[in-house]
């Protein structure tokens, strides 16, 4: 192959391995560098002058021309012995290398000479300790390059947009479904509700942007630093087998590997943190009960609110869920809990605040549904039985498989009771029932279930569940749960470290 072949058209600058990389133009099939094409705003071949599309992605790499450059840089890395000059005072072949000196001896200068009891090594041992030092770091430039595509601000931004976009089409359908049953005038505030929550939503995703922006940029300048840094010493190597010299910077390692080593571990533990946590953006969606005063507070529509029974104006957690992903740095008013949605039927209305009982006394419902409601919430009268909601029986009804996951419905321990019985002779292996409000007694409850693994996280159970387990255990109550997750629960992990190695050696895995 031509040498011409070897450099860049445009900027005449050999190709190499790293940033001048030689990339093939789509259109035509010349070559050239990728930092060329990085910094041309619209690049055209030096060679016919096509113009080529402006997609990086589409440029390959000239494997041929890559293939010749790495031998070359390779045979480039060993010394030559016939450049090794004579010791002009011994006159003999300069094989030796004085580490303390950095200088080229012969054998009677180790033995005799100035540099007696120096640290003295072979050249060809300095040689090889120089290249693997070398090879080491140009690896290394290779693997963190390669790591770098994955921090793409567009790939980050796309992924947190898109579980944005899901979680605001999951509330918008979920407030479509509520207001289906409200007068007209309910349903004219239902699109200043819709949106609201795409407002709020991209006011959280804004905050999204800017926390990974600025953790990915700190990432991004770390490892552009180190990076030059590397090809620094890469050219210095050059440079002076180029003159003949020995680069005895590169001979011993110093920390620069080593922070490049950590940098690597930090990309890695981002991403790793990010992925699993980017599913618990829902976590931090805005309640209903903020927008209850703004569309509430009308009198034509207090009278209706006695049938918006298991809708958005039901009272919210105290407590949020805890949510690593989002950190300290958010408002409080991104960080509240969802709102209840008491997937438990009661016969009962929930107290009304004092302005809205005198609104229902003011415009009291005549319809047939409201009435059997205001019966049946009658003292006079016995509480029907609770039962699961329509949502809930439908999962259940539709369950022929080994895994049911219930979360998010809270169920508390009331449904729990109700779910056990129905569910105790199903042959489920695996039970999810994360965000349910489930307590010591509802989770003592799901481990007379048949299943394997019980899935708790984000509940409001306490160590006094593991004592509840150990107790049963010792009064040799047949368990067939082996695994319970219940991370994020009301549990000092480190406190009941003792306890859960004492539950594993017992058969049963407690996961924090």
């Amino acid at each position: 192959m031509s040498q011409e072949l070897l450099h860049c058209p445009q900027c005449q600058m050999n190709f190499d391995r790293y940033t001048r990389t030689p990339q093939m133009l789509p259109k035509c099939g010349h070559s050239m560098c990728m930092r060329c094409l990085k910094e041309s705003s619209k690049i055209i071949c030096p060679e016919d002058g096509l113009l080529q599309p402006a997609d990086l992605t589409l440029y390959p790499v000239n494997q041929a021309v890559l293939r010749i450059i790495c031998k070359s840089q390779d045979n480039d890395l060993t010394w030559n012995p016939d450049k090794m000059q004579q010791c002009p005072q011994h006159h003999k072949q300069l094989e030796l290398i004085c580490i303390d000196d950095r200088c080229r001896i012969c054998a009677n200068c180790a033995l005799f000479g100035i540099h007696k009891q120096h640290n003295i090594q072979n050249a060809d041992y300095v040689d090889k300790s120089i290249k693997e030092n070398l090879i080491q770091t140009q690896n290394l430039t290779l693997i963190i390059q390669d790591k770098i595509k994955s921090l793409k601000l567009p790939l980050i931004n796309k992924k947190i947009h898109d579980q944005i976009r899901l979680c605001i089409k999951q509330q918008q359908t979920l407030a479509e479904e509520q207001f289906k049953e409200i007068i007209n005038q309910i349903l004219l505030k239902q699109q200043k509700v819709i949106e609201d929550i795409e407002q709020k939503y991209k006011q959280l995703e804004d905050q999204f942007f800017k926390k990974e922006t600025l953790t990915i940029t700190q990432i991004l300048d770390k490892a552009d630093l180190w990076i030059l840094g590397s090809n620094q010493k890469i050219q210095e190597f050059h440079l002076a087998k180029e003159k003949g010299e020995i680069p005895y910077s590169l001979l011993l390692q110093d920390s620069s590997n080593k922070q490049g080593n950590q940098i690597l571990e930090e990309i890695d533990d981002y991403l790793l943190k990010f992925q699993n946590n980017l599913e618990d953006i829902v976590s931090a969606i805005p309640t209903f009960n903020q927008y209850e005063q703004l569309y509430f507070d009308d009198p034509n529509i207090l009278k209706d609110l006695s049938i918006i029974e298991q809708s958005f104006l039901k009272e919210i957690d105290e407590q949020p869920p805890h949510n690593e992903f989002l950190g300290s740095s958010l408002p409080e008013s991104t960080c509240q809990s969802q709102p209840s949605s008491n997937n438990i039927s009661q016969n009962t209305i929930s107290p009304q605040q004092p302005h809205q009982k005198r609104a229902s006394q003011q415009f009291a419902l005549v319809s047939p549904k409201v009435q059997s409601r205001q019966q049946s919430a009658s003292p006079k009268k016995p509480a029907a039985k609770k039962k699961l909601n329509t949502k809930v029986e439908s999962i259940l009804f539709n369950c022929n498989g080994d895994h049911l996951d219930l979360s998010q419905q809270e169920l508390g321990d009331d449904g729990i009771m109700i779910l056990e019985e129905q569910i105790r002779n199903k042959k489920i292996k695996i039970v999810k029932l994360m965000r349910n409000r489930i307590s010591d007694i509802g989770a003592m409850k799901l481990m007379e279930l048949h299943c394997q693994v019980l899935y708790l996280q984000s509940n409001v159970i306490t160590e006094k569940f593991l004592d509840m387990i150990m107790n049963a255990i010792l009064k040799q109550v047949q368990i067939h749960i082996k695994t319970v997750y219940l991370g994020q629960n009301l549990i000092n992990q480190f406190r009941v470290k003792k306890k859960i190695e004492d539950l594993k050696k017992l058969g049963i895995s407690i996961q924090m």
